[in-house]
């Protein structure tokens, strides 16, 4: 197919998002684009506070009352996704989420059983075809025994099962987008291992972006996207990147010089033109506090500097 015909099942343009706050308005978000194929593999990557949540909600329709999303698209399957209305039928069917903490997204008073019959019933899923469903989802997850897990609560289950619960009701939907935020967070290489072999098991066309800020795990992904400051520094296949990286911020996360949690991603001013790692970086010159972010590629990875 050629670029000409080539149409991406999802596309995001964030333009600039920004926050209204009692001083002003501070931009969260500043031109991040990219386009992922059906069944695409993409991690997010960063320390906190690079903006990676914040591009999550952005796509879901669920940005705080105080943040506006100004100049951007996204678009799945070739329809922009946009309205209140629309985006809340979408969500929990074609646009899916598997959170961090799989103890504290299930509901603590309704049973496993319970949740997982209430988002198959929006696929239209009814009687006894509920429970059969809801066991042969749980089976996917991984449970040998899923009679066993319809009557529990959440709060009975360790920390691996109700991660493996969320990921069950995640497949009583119809994804075609679907973002999960840290998701291997405490597992072991092999867990991680089997984390992705279900993605790619139940989820084999749904568009998968993986926030994370652990290397290992993006390199589990086809493509990464590196993001500092709200601002997206470099991008491509995950293995050039994390072997070859290009932009210095990319290396120094690889080098382990900055840890999740240790230092803030730095705050991206309202129309600030700067590299938001340049009161880091050892390249920087006078020039990257002012100048506009310079766009390189070599044909396989884009990267965002002026001296890499």
């Amino acid at each position: 197919m050629s670029d000409a015909e080539y149409r991406p099942a999802f596309s995001y343009e964030s333009g600039v998002v920004s926050a209204r706050l009692a001083h002003g308005e501070r931009a969260l978000l500043r031109d991040i684009r990219f386009s992922l194929p059906a069944g695409a593999q993409m991690a997010l990557i960063g320390e906190t506070g690079s903006g990676k949540t914040m591009l999550a909600l952005s796509i879901f329709g669920l940005l705080p009352e105080n943040v506006r999303m100004q100049g951007g698209s996204v678009r799945l399957d070739g329809q922009a996704l946009c309205g209140a209305k629309a985006l809340a039928r979408l969500r929990g069917t074609k646009l899916v989420y598997i959170p961090q903490s799989g103890s504290e997204a299930l509901d603590p008073t309704r049973t496993v059983g319970r949740q997982l019959c209430d988002s198959l019933r929006r696929l239209g899923v009814k009687g006894a075809q509920l429970r059969t469903l809801a066991m042969e989802k749980l089976c996917l997850a991984g449970f040998d025994a899923p009679e066993t897990l319809l009557d529990k609560y959440p709060f009975q289950l360790s920390g691996g099962m109700a991660q493996r619960v969320t990921i069950a009701l995640a497949a009583c939907s119809e994804a075609r987008l679907l973002i999960a935020d840290e998701p291997t967070n405490g597992l072991d290489e092999a867990g991680r291992e089997r984390f992705f072999s279900l993605l790619d098991t139940l989820f084999p066309q749904a568009v998968k972006l993986i926030i994370t800020h652990d290397m290992s795990v993006a390199a589990m992904c086809g493509s990464a996207l590196v993001l500092c400051g709200g601002r997206m520094l470099e991008y491509g296949p995950s293995e050039t990147l994390l072997t070859q990286p290009r932009h210095p911020y990319t290396r120094a996360l690889l080098a382990a010089q900055l840890q999740n949690g240790m230092q803030p991603s730095p705050v991206l001013r309202d129309g600030a033109s700067a590299c938001p790692f340049y009161s880091k970086c050892p390249r920087a010159d006078a020039l990257c506090r002012t100048r506009p972010l310079l766009r390189r590629t070599d044909g396989n990875t884009e990267w965002w500097c002026a001296h890499a």
